[in-house]
């Protein structure tokens, strides 16, 4: 029976038995029974190469993440019966080549192989196999026997290998064929139980990803697939474009109205599908046809969609005005399109206005210069983003992230993201004491760190967590990694953004003397503004992690710095965050609400009032940024400070340098926490604008202000 012919009925009987393959390939204890969601899909074609005796390993690259997963084969085109042995997934390290720790066997009703007649769809057994969102995975099939012209999906945007022989579990294949096109190969589902479904981006080059760089997944639904997950929703994305495809025929791969329910009816978990840029074909055909007929195509397809309780998400066609095929008769259809998707009675559930994301306001019918790909009908990386942009996400629902960490400021190992293994986290087993933290807590023990809580341990190669962090704005940051390790471990670590860019290359960590004795990693990291999600990867094991510390650039408080002479407000410590513009062991103010990143800070009964840094404590250290405008030489340093008891080498002010301009400072009883009294010390100074450093050698007293003197 072919998928094309019965797809509902197919998925409805796909679903049963799967069901069934689960209960038969999961440890009893394992078994939950969780939705299939798509998270990487290619819409099938005919025509494509034969094949006998041969591996293909295709590298696809998924959009969310799971624990289970399986395969689906499509014969959908084929003339014949095809016989696929010998499948294998693992997760792609470069190239050809594979992690071979993580290689599994796919298997078809417990079989090795299995035989899929013409015009059928194979859909393997479950597997237990974590795949990560925005990973590279590959998926090696044997063809035994000749297969007669594959069923393929032409252009990837994706290097894909063609071996002799049956080398599905090589670590590489040496020699091998490259080829652009995928055969054979449509789905790769997973299963999530924090997934809220999945979108299918149905329509022709422009969502199939032409013109963006082969390998680097650039496609706009790939950033869809980003902006989705930065934003805390677990969502899969399945890209069903076709280049050349249309609305109304079949050509370049079967029309949209012919190819619906296949392509997005029956897509594991499909909850929405986004109508792209099919009708720019259309109406580039000769004779091109009226904006009646292709409304009425998106009219039907909007029907056929709520039938089936998914919300059709409209898309305006973008401009192609220069490109070949376009007339004034094909952009006057194109302007009607885009009237009838904006009005108020389309029946879209939503819009996705690609027209107004990519066109030049100073010319409407093509492209902005900046977004043109050079043909004049695909935009470029730049405009696919744009398009990318331009999708509503709240259509998708609310926001399902935990309350973001804020940058500048400290993340706590032990509050790893939400959604469980394969999800939050990725680990080989559960050791850890100190579980009750978390429902789902994973190797975490209480930590002897500073200021407690808990830390990850039982680090092992292949872990990993995702955190949400909330950047204050794009740039360099200072991280602090609080570490400890009874050995040195090269390699460590690194942490990576949501695409899986390494922000960080390999971190080492020293040997700190015990798996609680403490010490602090620190390296620059880049991080783009507002919120997304982080992956701290363990590269190797044998270390601990505690939290870790994001501090910003460096500034003076206000934007300007203080003017010497001139008093010098404590409170007024420079910005940056912790790391950075200060350094405490906790926080204990009760005044903070006077800094958004305040520490330590309380109302001050002092002349003047403001506020005061109090709970001191050896180690401590605030930044001041300042501007000795006078002239270089000595100034009279005069320190408002209050003290219960007399604090011997309480402090020292430094320069940028650390050299200590002060040497030990000491304060005198003054008979409690808010009686105030002056410490004077001669300091001195180059001229020009500069940052001292207030540094706590012991605790015990509280500071005011620091006022400075021109003495000479």
């Amino acid at each position: 029976m072919g998928r094309g012919k019965t797809p509902l009925l197919i998925a409805a009987l796909t679903a049963v038995v799967t069901v069934v393959a689960v209960i038969a390939t999961l440890p009893v204890q394992a078994v939950t029974i969780v939705p299939w969601t798509g998270t990487w899909s290619a819409s099938p074609q005919s025509g494509g190469s034969s094949f006998n005796q041969q591996t293909l390993r295709q590298i696809v690259h998924t959009s969310t993440g799971g624990s289970v997963v399986r395969v689906q084969l499509s014969n959908a085109f084929g003339t014949q019966p095809v016989t696929v042995a010998d499948v294998h997934i693992a997760q792609r390290t470069s190239g050809s080549a594979i992690a071979t720790g993580t290689d599994h066997q796919i298997t078809f009703a417990g079989s090795a192989s299995t035989t899929i007649a013409a015009g059928a769809t194979a859909v393997s057994d479950a597997v237990g196999f974590t795949v990560p969102a925005f990973s590279d995975v590959a998926i090696s099939i044997y063809l035994p026997q000749p297969t007669g012209p594959a069923t393929f999906h032409q252009t990837g945007e994706q290097t894909n290998y063609i071996a002799s022989g049956d080398v599905s579990a090589n670590a590489s294949l040496t020699g091998a064929q490259i080829t652009g096109s995928y055969y054979f190969l449509t789905n790769l589902d997973i299963q999530n139980s924090a997934a809220a479904g999945a979108v299918v981006t149905l329509g022709a080059s422009i969502t199939e990803g032409v013109a963006s760089a082969a390998d680097a997944n650039h496609r706009w639904p790939n950033y869809l697939a980003t902006r989705l997950a930065n934003s805390g929703r677990t969502v899969g994305v399945l890209n069903q474009g076709i280049g050349g495809n249309r609305l109304l025929v079949d050509g370049a791969g079967q029309s949209a109205l012919n190819r619906f329910d296949r392509d997005v009816l029956a897509q594991p978990g499909v909850r929405w599908v986004i109508f792209s840029d099919d009708p720019i074909n259309d109406l580039a055909s000769y004779p091109p046809p009226t904006a009646a007929q292709l409304i009425d195509g998106i009219q039907q397809l909007i029907s056929r969609a709520h039938q089936n309780g998914v919300k059709f998400l409209c898309s305006t066609l973008t401009p192609f005005q220069g490109a070949g095929g376009w007339t004034p008769q094909g952009e006057s259809g194109r302007e009607s399109v885009n009237a009838f998707v904006r009005s108020a009675n389309s029946g879209c559930d939503g819009l996705v206005d690609q027209d107004a994301a990519t066109h030049d306001p100073a010319n409407p019918t093509m492209f902005l210069p900046a977004y043109d790909s050079g043909d004049h009908v695909h935009p470029n990386e730049a405009g696919m983003q744009a398009i990318a942009n331009a999708v509503d996400l709240s259509l998708f629902g609310s926001s399902m992230s935990p309350t973001a960490a804020v940058i500048p400021g400290v993340v706590q190992a032990e509050n790893y993201e939400t959604g469980g293994q394969g999800v939050g986290y990725s680990v080989s087993a559960v050791n850890g004491t100190a579980n009750g933290y978390r429902p789902d807590g994973v190797d975490l023990e209480a930590t002897a760190d500073t200021g407690g809580g808990y830390n990850i341990g039982w680090t092992a190669p292949g872990q990993w967590f995702k955190y949400t962090v909330n950047a204050a704005a794009a740039g360099s940051y200072t991280l602090s990694l609080r570490v400890a390790a009874p050995s040195a471990a090269s390699g460590a670590l690194h942490l990576a953004d949501a695409s899986g860019t390494n922000l960080t290359g390999s971190v080492n960590i020293p040997a700190t003397g015990g798996w609680q004795s403490w010490t602090t990693v620190t390296l620059p990291v880049t991080l783009r503004a507002g919120q997304q999600v982080l992956t701290l990867a363990a590269d190797t094991g044998g270390w601990n992690i505690n939290s870790m510390q994001f501090g910003g650039s460096e500034g003076p408080y206000g934007g300007t710095a203080a003017g010497v002479p001139g008093v010098v407000q404590a409170e007024n410590y420079d910005t940056g965050g912790p790391g950075v513009g200060f350094s405490v062991s906790a926080v204990n103010g009760t005044a903070n609400g006077y800094r958004p990143d305040g520490v330590d800070l309380e109302a001050t009964a002092d002349t003047g009032g403001g506020y005061d840094i109090g709970w001191t404590t050896g180690g401590q250290w605030f930044k001041y940024t300042v501007n000795a405008a006078a002239a270089a030489g000595s100034y009279t340093l005069s320190l408002r400070v209050a003290a219960p008891s007399a604090a011997s080498g309480a402090l020292h002010l430094a320069d940028a340098s650390g050299t200590n301009l002060t040497g030990g400072l000491n304060i005198p009883a003054t008979g409690g926490w808010q009686s105030w009294t002056t410490v004077t010390v001669t300091v001195t100074l180059p001229a020009g604008q500069q940052v001292l450093t207030l540094a706590e050698d012991t605790g015990g007293w509280n500071i005011n202000s620091l006022q400075f003197a021109h003495s000479g």
